[in-house]
């Protein structure tokens, strides 16, 4: 907890991202329970694992909508844009962490047994923050700035209308990493 608070610089930031991993620790016993699959020492790695994922996501989402927020949008439009232009970069992350590890939780070879509650822990907590998350960080990063009184001072942007075609400007994130842009340049 306290790297986390030494990236975000903020214990209401902190406490929103170590709510995705409630949400993770869902999906993970969620499938558990629903393939008959026992808890081990291979499932308790997955959960490790995607409390990395969780942790991630979250911080790629909020770190943008605060960086919308600090050059000038409204709260609320800092969220919706932040959260639609960040959709595409966790979703990718998300289904390649529980797409990658389909034929792990589907294999009857040798070493499948110990690969299963793994495999199976990460595909459930992959796609349980995939979805569950979309929705959970945004209305916690509202309600934490509506609840502390983090109101818009002065004039703010207007947000650009979802109507209109958006101008490609690949360099307008700090996280360029993570979003894989590279990658999408040479698919577009």
């Amino acid at each position: 907890m306290g790297i986390l608070y030494a990236a975000t610089m903020s214990v209401v930031n902190t406490l929103i991202l170590m709510a995705q991993i409630a949400l993770a620790c869902l999906g993970g016993v969620l499938a558990l329970v629903v393939t008959g699959t026992p808890f081990s020492v291979s499932a308790a790695v997955g959960f490790i694992s995607i409390f990395a994922i969780a942790i991630m996501d979250g911080i790629i989402l909020n770190f943008y909508i605060r960086q919308l927020w600090n050059e000038g949008y409204a709260v609320v439009d800092s969220i919706i844009m932040g959260s639609d232009r960040r959709l595409r970069a966790t979703m990718m992350t998300d289904l390649v962490d529980a797409l990658g590890l389909v034929p792990a939780a589907l294999s009857t070879r040798i070493g499948a047994r110990t690969q299963r509650p793994l495999a199976i822990v990460v595909i459930g907590g992959a796609l349980s923050i995939m979805i569950l998350t979309r929705v959970l960080q945004p209305t916690l990063i509202y309600l934490c700035r509506k609840q502390l009184g983090l109101s818009d001072e002065g004039e703010r942007l207007e947000a650009p209308s979802f109507d209109e075609e958006q101008p490609r400007d690949w360099h307008e994130s700090s996280i360029q990493s993570a979003d894989c842009r590279l990658f999408f340049d040479a698919a577009i």
